[in-house]
């Protein structure tokens, strides 16, 4: 008789039953592993246990202006926030190994930021090097599909506050030690709060020292001390006007002041970006209030037609030579010309009441000559340049109380191009 005899179905059954209660005792599931469920490992929060390994923040505007809505067309480029955070050195899956992970979506205030990843533990990977590499691109995919859902969803309130979610963060990262980094997908277009860039010149430091200045004093300013930030993104909208290579290099230089301020170990903004293309059913994004660039206007009055060019399109700050996006305005502005078939043009440089009159002066006739050097290459004869420095003041006043207005500054500092047409 043989010693090994077949176990009974009963027995097998209930063997089997009593392993499932063991299981559900001990909190485990049975078909919780990382091959049936590759991504669990963002829904479990760190025990605690180690209060001072790395921590990662990521951060995902969902504000209306990042959203495409019905009236996007299908195939427009929008932001690819998950592949552009993604892009970022310090969200590698090997970077975040040993440390916690938290991710969320912001839109308009400090209390809507919505913790989507809260503290997940990032086991680090052992193993073969095949092994590592596939363990890290699945890790990797996963965050992904995460992000893309934090970006899709609708926005809470109809305003973008940038600061507000940093502080945010810093709430999440708490103040223990241990190496703290923060992420943030944005196009930097904030609208409410110390921050609100509705009324911005985009041209000048001194505006951006102000607005500093402005949040330090309104106690709006998150104490990052010690923290690593990354900002990327900025300046890349879903909708309204495209800001000019100048205005962007200002945007980024705003964030990088803002970020200095609080007091974070390093401040990384970019205004690059990964696009994607809008599809066909985004339904609609909300709405809120409108941040807008100085743009290229005209005005008419008699045989005279006048072409008014933002200086914040041509120029950078104190600067007379003429950006890379500047080209593509004054391509608009020479096809423009050509349609009234002219019989002279004229240019002329106008600059804010800020600095001497004869640095006014100066810059202000060198802009008119580039102008003019630029329409010159594009066939347009210019009769004539003049530099007015702050003589013909486009926006009044520039001082409210004392208080310097720095989108009406702004309005001042352009270039005109005056065309005069045959009756």
């Amino acid at each position: 008789m043989s010693l090994l005899t077949p176990a009974r179905p009963s027995r097998l059954l209930a063997a089997a039953l009593a392993l499932t209660a063991v299981l559900a005792g001990s909190g485990c599931g049975a078909f919780d592993t990382p091959q049936a469920r590759p991504c669990a490992w963002l829904d479990r929060s760190s025990d605690g246990a180690n209060d001072t390994h790395e921590r990662t923040i990521v951060l995902v505007d969902r504000s209306a202006s990042v959203r495409p809505d019905r009236t996007t067309p299908p195939g427009d480029r929008v932001p690819d926030w998950a592949t552009t955070v993604l892009d970022a050195r310090e969200l590698a899956p090997s970077e975040l190994e040993g440390g916690t992970l938290s991710a969320a979506g912001f839109d308009g205030t400090r209390a809507t930021v919505s913790w989507a990843v809260n503290r997940a533990y990032v086991t680090p990977v052992k193993g073969t090097d095949t092994r590592k590499k596939d363990r890290r691109d699945g890790r990797r995919a996963c965050l992904r599909q995460r992000l893309r859902q934090l970006a899709a969803e609708a926005p809470s309130t109809g305003r973008t506050d940038v600061l507000g979610a940093l502080a945010a963060a810093d709430d999440q990262l708490g103040s223990k030690g241990g190496r703290r980094r923060i992420v943030v997908a944005t196009d930097g277009l904030t609208n409410t709060g110390c921050a609100d860039l509705r009324s911005a010149g985009f041209d000048g430091t001194a505006e951006i020292k102000a607005a500093v200045e402005r949040c330090r004093t309104a106690g709006e300013l998150p104490d990052l001390t010690g923290a690593e930030v990354t900002l990327v993104g900025i300046g890349h909208a879903a909708r309204g006007a495209v800001p000019s290579s100048p205005q962007t290099s200002w945007l980024t230089t705003f964030w990088t002041r803002m970020c200095d301020a609080t007091g974070a170990s390093s401040c990384e903004v970019a205004a690059t970006a990964r696009i994607r293309q809008a599809g066909r059913n985004t339904g609609a994004g909300g709405t809120e209030p409108e941040v807008t660039f100085p743009a290229v206007a005209e005005q008419r009055s008699g045989r005279t037609t006048t072409i008014i060019l933002p200086g914040s399109v041509l120029f950078a700050t104190d600067s007379a030579e003429l950006s890379r996006s500047a080209q593509s305005a004054l391509d608009d502005a020479a096809r423009r010309i050509n349609d009234l078939h002219p019989l002279s043009v004229a240019v002329s440089g106008h600059t804010d009441s800020r600095g001497s009159e004869q640095h006014g002066r100066q810059l202000s006739l060198a802009r008119a000559r580039a102008v003019r050097s630029a329409l010159a290459e594009r066939g347009i004869t210019v009769a004539s340049v003049r530099g007015y420095s702050d003589d013909r003041p486009s926006c009044t006043p520039e001082y409210h109380h004392g208080v310097p207005d720095y989108a009406a500054m702004a309005c001042n500092r352009r270039v005109e191009i005056t065309v005069t047409v045959r009756r």
